[in-house]
């Protein structure tokens, strides 16, 4: 009976043993694995719109690995990004793409990159790097080496000058990625821009709202584009009303400066008859409805030349709600 207990008292020792190190081993493994953050953003004609974003990540870099690639969905600096994440053990990947709308063709081409797509929806855009390289993925997305090809344009030449089509393909990468929203109407942007608007406001009533964004070029985008700035508006309203007041009339547009001439002397007239006619029976405040301040702001501004309107120019950057979307939208991938 003694010499029965003795053994029984090992083999449970034993097993708590065996648990214990399942134990620390999955917590080891758990505790070991990381994950990294890709910011996608545009990128400015300015050091201090590129800085300006980065500042936005750096609080991030707490809890993850975080890389910024900046771009209209580039493949160059989106591939070298998604490198350096798993050159330094990175096994999932939350890609948050910092742009303003989700109906562009940036968006559609960082889908179609990222896997998310089978195929191109819209053409290709342009790419160019200074290395003059950028990378195609081969087979499957298990194949890490990438292989440089001449920039993603459609059309090259070779030395005997005849044209040569180059094919956009699907970037390489190892890890897991998950995809996030855009901005789009997020609650976020509706603060911000409040808070912007509340900055300038005197009197709600005699107030009329213009949130201005730069816009696409496509049609069906950009009625898309407005229906968005028109979430936002309604939100701000919401705001207004909690505190008992109300703002005359808030209006939302795009300038589409690349689109061609004709759709953009509309928008121009469109924008400037809004300001003058709204001005003439009380006070008009606009708002670019922009991620950093880089210089398309002052795009907005030389159409108004002439006209009576109040303008700071701030933009949704620099601020801390930009950071906590950046939180919110990596949180919320990584419970899928």
């Amino acid at each position: 009976m003694f010499n029965f207990n003795i053994l029984e008292m090992k083999k449970i020792k034993f097993m708590l043993f065996l648990a214990t190190v399942l134990v620390l081993n999955i917590s080891f493994v758990s505790s070991s694995e990381k994950i990294g953050v890709l910011i996608l953003a545009h990128g400015g004609k300015h050091s201090s719109w590129d800085a300006t974003v980065k500042s936005a990540t750096k609080e991030l870099e707490k809890e993850y690995l975080v890389e910024v690639a900046f771009g209209m969905a580039n493949p160059v600096t989106m591939q070298e990004a998604i490198n350096k994440l798993e050159q330094r053990g990175v096994t999932k990947i939350v890609v948050v793409p910092l742009f303003i709308s989700s109906y562009s063709p940036i968006i559609r081409q960082n889908e179609y990159l990222l896997g998310f797509r089978e195929k191109l929806a819209d053409p290709p855009m342009m790419m160019h790097h200074g290395s003059g390289h950028t990378y195609v993925k081969k087979g499957n997305h298990s194949n890490h080496d990438a292989h440089p090809v001449s920039n993603h344009k459609t059309v090259s030449h070779n030395r005997n000058n005849k044209k040569e089509k180059r094919e956009l393909k699907q970037l390489q990468f190892t890890a897991k990625i998950y995809l996030t929203d855009p901005l789009d109407s997020h609650p976020v942007v509706a603060n911000i821009i409040y808070e912007r608007i509340l900055e300038l406001s005197k009197k709600p009533l005699q107030e009329t709202i213009l949130i201005v964004a730069h816009g696409p070029n496509d049609e069906e985008d950009n009625k898309m584009w407005v229906k968005t700035i028109d979430k936002i508006a309604d939100q701000i309203r919401a705001l207004q009303k909690e505190k008992g007041e109300n703002f005359k009339q808030i209006f939302g547009l795009t300038i589409r400066d690349d689109a061609n001439k004709e759709i953009y002397e509309q928008a121009k007239e469109h924008l400037r008859s809004l300001v003058y006619q709204s001005g003439k029976n009380g006070d008009v405040i606009v708002i670019p409805l922009l991620l950093a301040q880089g210089g398309v702001e002052d795009k907005f501004v030389k159409r108004l030349e002439g006209l009576d309107y109040k303008w700071s120019g701030k933009t949704l950057l620099p601020h801390p709600y930009i950071t906590d979307f950046i939180k919110q939208s990596v949180k919320e991938a990584l419970k899928n």
